[in-house]
């Protein structure tokens, strides 16, 4: 399928009820997730933001994730989880979102994937910075997401291909021309209900 690649080819056709995307930051995952929320006119979480006003309710710098306790991310996390469980047509966009869906066969799990040098030249475009500069920046929530990652759940890499459907590699194709993709073979092979 062009730049993804589909992990889980042999599933009888099934219904499905949500997306969970992840991928590392600057993966291009909350795009395509904007895009394909359109496309289904379902609900986009991200739950990068639902983290963030956590942390602004408990008086806590977002900048500083690890620093962030493991009781509060751990809460958020579960009451992602019940929501992924109950919740339809949502397109759930977050680092965790794979691992938070994964005994849910209801939702579809999408990874994203770029070269270090793609996410770090995204990241210079939005944040206006210079690429050495938002390279370092990503090498560093690369980094601390993995310690924060590793201490509560015990993951060394969010990306583990027994929860996840299809892993994509957005770093040559547009968000546009890969959400077509997705949306075609979702058609194809799977009964999307709400």
């Amino acid at each position: 399928m062009g730049n993804a690649e589909s992990l889980i080819n042999d599933q009888k056709e099934r219904h499905l009820t949500s997306l969970a995307v992840s991928g590392q930051c600057c993966s291009g995952k909350s795009t395509l997730c904007r895009i394909l929320s359109k496309k289904l006119d379902w609900e986009h979480v991200d739950i990068g933001n639902e983290i963030r006003k956590l942390a602004e309710l408990h008086g806590l710098d977002i900048t500083c994730f690890g620093s962030i306790p493991d009781v509060l991310l751990r809460q958020i996390d579960k009451q992602i989880e019940d929501r992924i469980r109950t919740e339809t047509k949502v397109i759930w966009d977050g680092r965790l979102a794979c691992y938070l869906a994964r005994d849910n066969v209801k939702a579809f799990k999408i990874y994203c994937i770029a070269s270090l040098d793609v996410r770090a030249k995204r990241s210079a475009r939005r944040d206006r910075t210079t690429f050495r500069e938002a390279k370092t920046i990503v090498l560093r929530r690369d980094a601390e997401e993995a310690r924060v990652f590793d201490r509560l759940y015990g993951l060394s890499n969010s990306f583990n291909p027994k929860w996840i459907n299809l892993r994509v590699d957005t770093s040559s194709s547009s968000p546009e021309v890969l959400s077509n993709k997705i949306m075609n073979m979702l058609r194809n092979h799977f009964s999307i209900k709400g």
